[in-house]
This record gives structure tokens, sequence and C-alpha cells, in this order.
């Protein structure tokens, strides 16, 4: 948790996966405008995808090209960006997340 709250940029990029917490906990506890390179193959791609920077995992040059975006990226795009990551990494609760898994099961 202290190296993902001192991140200048946390990279998730799994081939598939599942939801992937890990993106979404980076987001919250980053302390320092954090940004995101994500896959869209994540999970979590769906709620975070809109603020971080797209790698598609099977694009090396694509995926150094993303982060090298997100560490020159200049300080109103990484606060949007923060911003907006953290507050859709919120925007679900448990509650939220249990009773969308209970309805998919009924």
């Amino acid at each position: 948790m202290a190296a993902l709250a001192r991140a200048d940029v946390v990279v998730v990029n799994p081939i598939r996966d599942g939801l992937n917490l890990v993106a979404k906990e980076a987001c919250v506890v980053n302390e320092r405008q954090g940004q995101l390179v994500l896959s869209p193959e994540a999970g979590a791609w769906d709620e975070l995808g809109a603020h971080a920077w797209r790698a598609d995992p099977f694009d090396i040059g694509g995926t150094a090209s993303a982060l090298a975006a997100a560490l020159d990226a200049p300080e109103p795009e990484r606060r949007r960006r923060a911003e907006g990551l953290r507050a859709a990494a919120l925007a679900r609760t448990p509650a939220t997340w249990l009773a969308d898994q209970l309805a998919a099961a009924g």
C-alpha cells in the first residue's frame, strides 16, 4: 500500500482479468495525483478506463508510450485524471457490488 500511495504511475496490464482490485486500490490510496496505465482487458476497465491511460497487453511499444504519456502529462491533466479515477473507484460500494451479484444470480 505504501508503494501505491507514493507512485507517480501504476501499471495494471493483464491479458485477461477479473475485477483487478489493485487498480482501484491504487486510485484510492495514492497521495500524488498518481496516474493509472490500464489494460482494457482488466475488469476494472469499465469503471476506470475513462480516466486511465490505455495499454494493450500485447503491444509493448504502446504500453511504453502510455507509460511515457502518463509520466509526462501536464499537471492539470494529471489532476483531472487522478480525481476522476478516485471518484470512479469510490463510486461502487461493497453493498452495490453485492446487490449486482445477487441480481445477476437471480
